[in-house]
């Protein structure tokens, strides 16, 4: 699992509305409902699960980046 502020920050490029401080406390089914609700226009009516996942593969992902540059 990514960082909790890096998924906070991924958020923002996939929903309307980042992330809660205390998202990570939620169950799965709450976290899904919060992003199929607050998702951004162009991504309506996708499954939260994948909304999701997408947020945690850019959240890994720039940290990966940011680690990498860090050496």
């Amino acid at each position: 699992m990514s960082n909790k502020n890096d998924m906070i920050w991924a958020s923002g490029h996939y929903l309307g509305e980042n992330f809660p401080n205390d998202y990570h406390k939620w169950t799965e089914d709450k976290i899904y409902q919060f992003c199929e609700d607050h998702c951004w226009e162009p991504l309506e009516g996708s499954d939260g699960e994948w909304l999701f996942e997408q947020i945690e593969h850019l959240a890994w992902s720039v940290r990966e980046y940011i680690n990498a540059q860090k050496k």
